[in-house]
């Protein structure tokens, strides 16, 4: 959680259910919840709670994404450091 997702507008959708939506920009989402089961049901979408940042604008209030699957597995995490 935290991570920050970077998503091109056919790579996710506003709602729990990955349907058609058109009129919809690059995403730009702060993970806040990933529920254990988030990608159990479907091979193609993962389902997660975030913060949206619109280029220009305000914070949207927290809600549910579906996000491709690809796209989450695209994103770049810190190396752990080794003492």
């Amino acid at each position: 959680m935290g991570d920050v997702i970077h998503a091109e507008a056919g790579d996710y959708r506003r709602s729990k259910v990955p349907a058609y939506e058109d009129h919809m920009g690059d995403l730009h989402l702060r993970v806040t919840h990933v529920a254990m089961d988030a990608g159990a049901y479907d091979t193609e979408w993962v389902t997660v709670r975030g913060i949206e940042k619109p280029a220009g604008k305000p914070e949207l209030p927290e809600a549910e994404y579906a996000i491709r699957r690809r796209v989450l597995a695209d994103i770049e995490r810190p190396v752990p450091r080794t003492a």
